[in-house]
């Protein structure tokens, strides 16, 4: 089944396969020779590699016994009562280290967590802790500073490179012509590896990848948004724009948020003074951080709007 996956035909098996900085990769080979780890917090953007390197270090870098829990399923208190703490109240019958895998532990509620700090301090002796999060903001200070952390931000060369080895091993014909869209492609998607191969394989029709010409017209259409915007046009009408045109952005409002917060970043003095384009710069990141945690993804894109709308009101300084 996962030869039609390429995301998990191609995940990393082994530390080699990892696209990570040069210290990281250093540090775990370094965790190889003397198989001690202390508690680790891998944190960064989706598909950037947390969780494969998680999995590795369990799998392939350490002689341990581990146990593996998706946080973002079983987020509440009995998950740590129950399933973590059973398996580290006992020593190992072979005398590995014990260690637990907590995939996603962003999501954990906070009394669950204040449960996972008592039980990583109690049990410190015998197991450790190898916990992944996208947003490290989301966990209490006593779980962060308990943990060894790394920022998993993966080089984009490493990112090209490893697409360009996925598409020679899968045969995958490129015309000049698609050299180009397959690098606007990766400046777009990165660092979501993950989301990157996904859209490569998406593309390849046929042992051909034909990404299409208008894939960047999102830039375009963000371009639109901001002379809305700037013009003043009623901000209902702008909402009512952005819904009916989603496929232009294929319902991403995330990378509408990036694009236009790129057009406003380039623009120029005439359309916006220098404290109005900070204002907006700041809205725009708090709308893209917001993102991933709230229900509703366009009336976040929308609320972000307003508050724009709301700044390029004001009278230029």
């Amino acid at each position: 089944m996962f030869e039609n996956l390429w995301v998990e035909k191609w995940r990393p098996k082994n530390l080699n396969d990892l696209i990570l900085t040069q210290d990281v990769r250093n540090y775990f080979e370094d965790v190889r020779k003397k198989q001690e780890i202390p508690h680790l917090l891998f944190f960064g953007f989706q598909g950037s590699g947390k969780s494969s390197l998680a999995k590795i270090v369990v799998n392939e870098i350490l002689d341990c016994q581990y146990l593996y829990i998706n946080m973002s399923s079983e987020s509440g208190i009995d998950t740590i009562r129950n399933k973590v703490n059973n398996f580290v109240q006992t020593k190992s019958i072979d005398g590995k280290l014990k260690v637990i895998l907590g995939d996603e532990c962003d999501f954990l509620s906070p009394f669950a967590q204040g449960a996972l700090r008592n039980v990583i301090e109690e049990f410190s002796s015998n197991s450790r802790f190898i916990l992944t999060a996208n947003y490290i903001n989301r966990l209490i200070g006593p779980i962060v500073s308990r943990c060894l952390k790394f920022e998993l931000v993966p080089p984009m060369n490493g990112c090209i490179e490893r697409c360009i080895h996925i598409i020679k091993s899968e045969n995958i014909k490129v015309e000049n012509g698609q050299r180009e869209q397959l690098s606007n492609l990766i400046k777009t998607k990165y660092p979501d590896l993950r989301s990157i191969i996904n859209d490569i394989q998406k593309y390849s029709i046929n042992n051909v990848l034909n990404i299409p010409k208008n894939l960047n017209i999102i830039s375009s259409f963000s371009r639109e948004l901001f002379d809305k915007l700037t013009s003043k046009e009623n901000i209902f009408k702008i909402r009512k724009y952005v819904i009916e045109n989603v496929l232009l952005y294929n319902n991403d409002h995330q990378l509408l948020l990036k694009e236009l917060f790129e057009t406003i970043y380039e623009s120029n003095e005439r359309l916006l003074s220098d404290d109005q384009k900070k204002k907006v710069l700041l809205i725009l990141a708090e709308g893209i951080y917001k993102h991933q945690t709230v229900l509703d993804k366009e009336i976040n894109c929308f609320a972000a709007l307003i508050e724009i709308s709301e700044v390029l009101n004001e009278k230029k300084n």
